[in-house]
């Protein structure tokens, strides 16, 4: 009883908006510059309940795997927590899919790091030619493993001073858009089609993927499970209000029509950014925009580093000293630096199926674990988990239909 005591207090020290920045953080990045592409087709209304809906299933799939979570020691991870309900068979999947997952996001956020590092260099220096950006993944890599490399709460208290900075940016850039937001034509309800939104919903789903820093936030408040899912209902609450906010300053301001032009440049990052900024009449607007475009990439790799690093400690038992810690690090972030650095424009085509690993590992796999301890009598509810798997299997389904071209997809 007395250890008990002892570790409800120590959980209740640490902030609960270290979990919050941490889940809004991993959620809110570089991946929301994708959102208006995508929700060209369906509009804001669509979007915004196609979203609102993608973040209710996130939180619920959340609870159930720390209902799971805190019922193992401290710090254990998805390996372990699935090797040990579901069996070795499922965790070997899992671990394919989480690693694909958390590495292809490492990857896209190196190479965008490294060509936000490249292009301010650049323009710094005067430069008209590209300087090497090889060297600038290894330094933006470097960086931010060094940071994870000292732990969670290093990571929390960078991720707050960045989340402030992109705050600020973000409220300065989309007040300056606000002002030239065309309403009639965001809130036309003959704008869109429902149609277009089922193809959406899989990338909505990476949006909210959060869910791999369950077990992270559950061993930084102690398999406390409230404090841990209070962190995740305000971090998702967060995020969604920054897509809300974003989507009407974006869809407000570029027409539908001209998301063709979008997607035509790449209808990444940089495209959608100079679209606005092309709109925008003022210098302060669109240096707010590369600022934020630039804390968003940062903040949400280290949200996702901090969470692949746990993994692998998990998987490979790598104890928490400098040394295993650096083991962690160095597998966690030496592939995608490699990755970068030989294809550093190549993620666009592969980051489009991660929706439907992140459906496999973050709702199908929570809710057949969460069952199998509903089953073995461990007191907890068991009609929650059926909502989710029966959500997960309907975002592999739909980004499958998608892909054989059986869904309509805009532009």
């Amino acid at each position: 009883m007395k250890s008990n005591n002892i570790t409800q207090i120590a959980a209740k020290s640490k902030p609960l908006w270290h979990g919050v920045i941490l889940v809004a953080g991993g959620a809110v990045g570089a991946g929301m510059f994708a959102l208006p592409l995508v929700s060209a087709g369906a509009w804001f209304y669509w979007a915004v309940i196609g979203l609102a809906t993608v973040c209710v299933f996130t939180y619920l799939s959340a609870l159930l795997l720390i209902e799971v979570n805190v019922r193992y020691p401290l710090g254990s991870s998805f390996d372990t927590l699935i090797r040990d309900s579901l069996g070795g068979v499922w965790a070997s999947i899992n671990n394919v899919s989480i690693g694909f997952i958390m590495f292809i996001l490492m990857y896209a956020y190196i190479t965008a790091g490294a060509g936000i590092m490249s292009s301010s260099v650049a323009h710094l220096l005067a430069e008209d030619q590209a300087l090497p950006r090889p060297l600038f993944s290894l330094i933006f890599a470097s960086i931010a493993g060094l940071s994870i490399w000292f732990g969670t709460t290093t990571v929390s208290r960078l991720s707050t001073v960045l989340m402030v900075a992109m705050c600020g940016a973000f409220l300065t850039a989309n007040s300056g858009l606000l002002g030239s937001l065309e309403v009639a034509t965001l809130l036309a309800s003959n704008t869109g089609e429902l149609a277009y939104l089922w193809s959406a919903l899989p990338v909505f789903v990476t949006a909210f993927a959060c869910a791999g820093l369950v077990p992270s936030l559950a061993s930084h408040y102690n398999n406390q499970a409230g404090r841990t899912g209070s962190a995740v209902l305000l971090g998702v609450l967060l995020a969604m209000l920054v897509y809300v906010i974003w989507l009407a300053t974006t869809l407000g301001n570029i027409s539908r029509t001209e998301f063709v032009d979008v997607a035509a440049n790449g209808g990444g990052l940089s495209a959608l950014v100079s679209m606005l900024q092309s709109d925008s009449s003022t210098r302060l607007v669109n240096a707010s925009l590369t600022w934020f475009s630039h804390f968003a990439v940062i903040t949400s790799f280290l949200s996702v580093g901090l969470g692949l690093v746990h993994f692998i400690a998990d998987r490979f038992n790598f104890n928490a000293s400098r040394l295993g810690r650096a083991q962690s690090v160095a597998l966690a972030f030496c592939p995608p630096l490699i990755a970068s650095v030989v294809a550093p424009y190549g993620f666009v085509s592969s980051i489009a199926y991660a929706g439907m690993f992140v459906a496999f590992s973050f709702f199908i796999v929570p809710a057949l674990m969460h069952r199998k301890l509903a089953l073995a009598g461990s007191h907890i509810g068991q009609s929650r988990w059926v909502l989710v798997l029966l959500f997960g299997v309907l975002i592999i389904a739909l980004k499958l239909l998608t892909i054989i071209a059986w869904l309509p997809s805009y532009p």
